[in-house]
């Protein structure tokens, strides 16, 4: 489809929206065998690799506000699979538990099937393009945000 200019082409938020959520379905109904959403995989991950990390830190990391990480975070930790105590300050610090550990060993094949499916139906120029894609739009949105802030 041609487009003249920018403003007569789809909206890339719409756009970008429609196929985030179709990936947040495929991930969410590989996970839910393990009792995980993919949000929830997301954090945990993050936290594992962190050791243990400043709950502001990992909202940062992962671009997500405050109240959705709080949100997100509160039933995993109520799961026992990540436990949250006082850091430095008044900061809140996340780390794995086992039960956390363990359950993530036991979804991490369900997550790489489905990932290996995307990236085989993208194929590796086509992953490339969005993962390059991906990092400029958070580009964009840091940029901005400074700019917003200055």
């Amino acid at each position: 489809m041609h487009h003249d200019s920018p403003a007569n082409a789809p909206c890339a938020c719409t756009s970008l929206r429609k196929a985030t959520r179709t990936l947040d379905r495929l991930y969410d109904a590989a996970l839910a065998p393990h009792g995980i959403t993919t949000t929830q995989f997301a954090l945990m991950r993050n936290i594992e690799r962190a050791g243990a990390i400043v709950l502001n830190q990992l909202a940062a990391l992962l671009v997500m506000d405050r109240t959705s990480l709080y949100r997100t975070i509160r039933a995993i930790e109520e799961a026992g699979w990540v436990s949250i105590t006082d850091g430095p300050g008044k900061a809140r610090l996340a780390q794995i538990t086992d039960a956390g550990r363990a359950m993530l060993r036991a979804a991490e094949p369900d997550w790489e099937d489905l990932q290996a499916r995307i990236h085989g139906r993208l194929g590796e120029d086509g992953w490339a393009r969005l993962m390059e894609m991906s990092g400029a739009i958070i580009a964009l949105g840091q940029t901005a945000g400074r700019e917003a802030r200055a």
